[in-house]
């Protein structure tokens, strides 16, 4: 998962991030799922918060920032919904 912090008035372009990443970064090492954050939480040294932000995970009922997941299909980030959610607990999505 990354954290991503988005530029005011800017919104998420799924699919032109996708295209983006798809160039820099080999499928492996290309993130699963982003985390949209007014802003990103520090240590006093400077550091990311990453512990409480992987404690917290990926499910929407428990995580208030919104939530995307790599649909490699649509080539795109999309919505990490509820449903989709469910999908991917169950084993019927694959990432």
């Amino acid at each position: 998962m990354a954290a991503l912090v988005l530029r005011p008035g800017r919104s998420l372009d799924g699919a032109g991030l996708y295209r983006h990443l798809e160039q820099l970064l080999p499928p492996y090492a290309r993130p699963r799922f982003l985390r949209l954050q007014e802003r990103l939480e520090m240590t006093e040294t400077f550091k990311q918060q990453k512990v409480r932000l992987a404690r917290d995970g990926f499910d929407p009922a428990l995580v208030a920032e919104p939530l995307f997941v790599l649909d490699e299909a649509a080539r795109a980030f999309v919505p990490l919904d509820p449903e989709r959610w469910r999908q991917l607990r169950d084993g019927r999505i694959r990432i």
